[in-house]
């Protein structure tokens, strides 16, 4: 099974598009997971959707200028069983044909702010209770301080606060 995960950091650019459609035709994906995607989710179903008519898509809404989250599956590679999503994260459960398995998918955007607390919630979730999972996404994870741009302050610009909206197609 084959999985890009890719930090848009914005997908208004028609540069930017077109690249990520060349490499998502090009490369023969089952999986994508797309973070910071800075737009509504209907209109970037959409988009991909059109692109790659046999997959599934499913997305969070950017809140502002920050976040937004996709995922998508190949119908020919799985069955999609179960769509979820929540604060800053979103996913499948599938079963994958090749593996003849049920996996859970998941893409997060992670806060960079109240990062313990954010952790500790999802993975104490019943979302890691499956056997099989995969967890891509930008997780905002950092050891310390010590890896942090600067000030935190700064930080907050770039942090989405956890809007719960979810689109799939």
């Amino acid at each position: 099974m084959k999985i890009l995960s890719f930090n848009c950091r914005g997908f208004a650019s028609l540069a930017k598009k077109l690249a990520l459609r060349r490499l998502l035709l090009s490369s023969q994906m089952d999986i994508i997971f797309l973070q910071e995607t800075l737009c509504q989710a209907e209109p970037l179903i959409q988009s991909l959707s059109a692109w790659l008519p046999s997959w599934t898509f499913h997305a969070l809404d950017a809140f502002g200028r920050s976040g937004g989250l996709a995922i998508g599956v190949n119908n020919r590679v799985a069955e999609i069983k179960n769509i979820f999503g929540g604060r800053g994260f979103i996913g499948f459960d599938i079963n994958a044909h090749s593996a003849g398995r049920d996996i859970r998918i998941i893409n997060v955007y992670g806060p960079c702010t109240d990062r313990a607390n954010y952790w500790r919630s999802l993975l104490e979730s019943e979302l890691f209770q499956a056997d099989n999972i995969i967890l891509g996404g930008d997780l905002n994870f950092s050891l310390g301080y010590s890896e942090s741009w600067g000030h935190s302050g700064l930080c907050n610009l770039s942090c989405h606060p956890g809007h719960t909206r979810v689109s799939s197609h």
